[in-house]
């Protein structure tokens, strides 16, 4: 290679330097621009991995898919633990569901204007909703649904949609407090049980300690998933040496499966399900045979909030008690004929004289349980054509 050649490459190679690549350039494709997140986007994300790293070590027994619109009636709660009914039953300014505690005399539902509110039995009827204070904290804008109380009467679980949520509707918790006589700062329960999407309901029976929660996440339009898992008294989180993404995987319970350990503690928890299950479904027996109560030929009551006129709701338990009695004096009574033919004369003298017992007071709950029937009957029936 000559001289004039090594000058040439010499001016090639400066040239290259001191010049911008066009070729590479045109090669090389731009990187796409990121979105820019707003500061409420921001601050939702850095909520969502703060609670992502605190999510609740939770053993999930079991799931379902169902209609949002039949939520409540898939759902076989324990009278121990309370019971739903429609809203409008309680109060005709209310909407959705209404949680009624277990002695029956205190309701908690949401009104047209989405407020949670409460209502009190008394003397057979509901009081006017009663707005709950405390929970001024969510905004104005606040939307309310599915409140339930722990058996403790202090202890509030609903879902609210809110500013302060990290999706639509979010599971919250808060106290009564006695002292400043309203319900404390509400808490996001937090996950597992809260996700952006829609989380709607949280139930404890603490009887048989299983508890319940439903969200509409990974789900159809009017769909919802109710997961049934093991409450815990305390709040027990994932070690912190557990990897991110397998952490951020039981946030979203990705799959139930992964929660069962050995197995050992949800097959105790599945027995116990059937359990409160059958009891609930025995209990749903009598009370549709309590509750088919006929007031005239247009008109039959299946719920004790109903009842219209003064006292008569109470005069109905009154009055489902004595048919229970009666229901247990005819079993005996039976019980008693049927042994009477097949025994000696010694045991049938014992017997005669129980049976006789067992006549005279069956006899006479009949007669008063015919006389409370139709004062109810008659009272309703006034109310009703005023």
């Amino acid at each position: 290679m000559n001289r004039k050649h090594i000058y040439i490459i010499s001016a090639l190679i400066a040239l290259l330097a001191l010049t911008p690549s066009t070729t590479f350039a045109q090669k090389k494709k731009k990187k796409a621009k990121e979105p820019k997140l707003t500061e409420a986007e921001i601050l939702r994300n850095a909520k969502l991995e703060e609670m992502t790293y605190a999510t609740q070590k939770i053993v999930f027994v079991d799931s379902t898919v169902v209609d949002k619109q039949q939520l409540h009636d898939f759902l076989k709660i324990p009278s121990e633990t309370g019971s739903f009914c429609k809203a409008t039953d309680i109060s005709p300014t209310c909407q959705g569901m209404a949680f009624v505690n277990e002695m029956g005399n205190k309701a908690y539902l949401v009104n047209r204007d989405s407020m949670l509110c409460s209502c009190d039995l008394i003397d057979g009827q509901w009081t006017e909703p009663a707005k709950l204070e405390g929970l001024e904290t969510l905004g104005e804008k606040a939307v309310f649904a599915n409140p339930f109380v722990m058996a403790d009467g202090t202890t509030l679980y609903f879902a609210a949609k809110s500013d302060e949520g990290i999706g639509g509707f979010d599971l919250y918790v808060t106290r009564y407090s006695a002292d400043y006589n309203k319900f404390l700062t509400p808490e996001i329960v937090g996950m597992p049980f809260c996700s952006t999407s829609n989380d709607i309901l949280y139930i404890v029976d603490e009887y048989d300690r299983i508890a319940w929660f439903a969200t509409d996440r990974n789900q159809p339009e009017g769909k919802a998933c109710i997961y049934t898992f093991i409450p815990t008294e305390l709040r027990e989180t994932y070690d912190s040496s557990i990897d991110y993404e397998l952490l951020s995987s039981y946030a979203r319970i990705d799959a139930i499966s992964a929660t069962w350990g050995d197995g050992t503690e949800r097959d105790k928890a599945l027995k116990r399900l059937q359990t409160a299950i059958s009891r609930s479904e025995n209990e749903e027996k009598v009370s549709a045979s309590r509750l088919s109560f006929v007031i005239n030929d247009n008109v039959v009551y299946h719920s004790p909030t109903q009842f219209r006129a003064e006292g008569n709701a109470s005069r109905f338990n009154t009055l489902c008690e004595m048919k229970e009695k009666i229901s247990e004096l005819t079993t005996r009574l039976d019980t008693d004929r049927n042994y009477y033919a097949k025994a000696n004369e010694s045991d049938r003298a014992t017997l005669r004289q129980e049976i006789l017992s067992l006549e005279t007071e069956l006899e006479k709950l009949q007669q008063e349980s015919n006389n409370l029937e139709k004062d109810i009957r008659n009272a309703e029936n006034k109310k009703i054509l005023r």
